[in-house]
């Protein structure tokens, strides 16, 4: 049993090891060898909330960790951090929300010699109020849906989904089911309409408009590192519209 058990360890360390890079361990003081992956998530209605997240892979997409690596946003370290995940895996990534910016994310990266380098850098995406966006807040089955936009910034899409009460629903049991009605490119400026004659069908009746107005730029990343690094920050704005079939 004894003998089993070792076995297994050793099993489950060579496999381990495998799933890392061997980046992850001695010195790493090559910023050519890495691929960094920078992902930031921002809030369109105030960029100071943002959620920013690093991957560092090698040239074979395995991930690198080594924790002689450390990396700033606009001078603000980036936690190093690991997690055990399904099946003896480890996720791990840097990790940090709510940076202030003001013109850009600019990013920094020390290796283990203790040198520091330009990382990536991107500007935020602009900011947006109530005004740019107007719509009902409830429903009204005797009219037409309008939303209307104007003066967006960076905004560029727009998905409504069509959330539905089906008509094979009982008082006691009701099913529901989504509908995705448009998904499309904007201008800054648009109005968007859903016509009343698509609320009811003989399979269902409209519950709910889901509408997400996205967007996404790409930013510049140190041209040492491996192609395939990018920066990129994303964020979306979203109108929840209920209808009441009871009203």
């Amino acid at each position: 049993m004894l003998f089993f058990r070792s076995f297994i360890s050793l099993c489950l360390g060579i496999f381990l090891s495998s799933c890392q890079s061997p980046l992850s361990e001695g010195n790493l003081n090559d910023l050519s060898a890495m691929d960094v992956r920078i992902e930031i998530a921002q809030d369109l209605t105030n960029k100071r909330k943002n959620e920013i997240t690093v991957f560092i892979y090698d040239e074979n997409g395995k991930p690198v960790r080594n924790k002689a690596v450390s990396i700033k946003v606009n001078g603000h370290e980036l936690p190093y951090q690991e997690r055990q995940e399904l099946y003896y895996t480890t996720s791990s990534k840097y990790s940090v929300t709510d940076i202030p910016v003001v013109n850009e994310y600019d990013f920094q990266i020390s290796l283990s010699d203790g040198k520091t380098y330009f990382l990536g850098k991107i500007a935020p995406l602009s900011e947006h109020t109530d005004r740019n966006i107007v719509c009902a807040d409830k429903g009204d089955f005797t009219r037409d849906f309008l939303v209307s936009w104007k003066d967006l910034k960076d905004i560029d899409r727009l998905s409504v989904t069509k959330g539905v009460l089906l008509s094979n629903s009982t008082a006691q049991v009701q099913n529901h089911d989504f509908e995705p009605q448009v998904n499309k490119k904007i201008g800054p400026n648009g109005i968007y309409m859903l016509s009343k004659s698509a609320y009811i069908s003989s399979k269902s009746t409209i519950s709910s408009l889901e509408l997400k107005f996205s967007a996404t730029k790409h930013g510049v990343m140190n041209p040492q590192l491996l192609k395939g690094s990018e920066i990129w920050v994303s964020g979306h704005i979203d109108r929840y519209v209920e209808f009441d079939a009871q009203q």
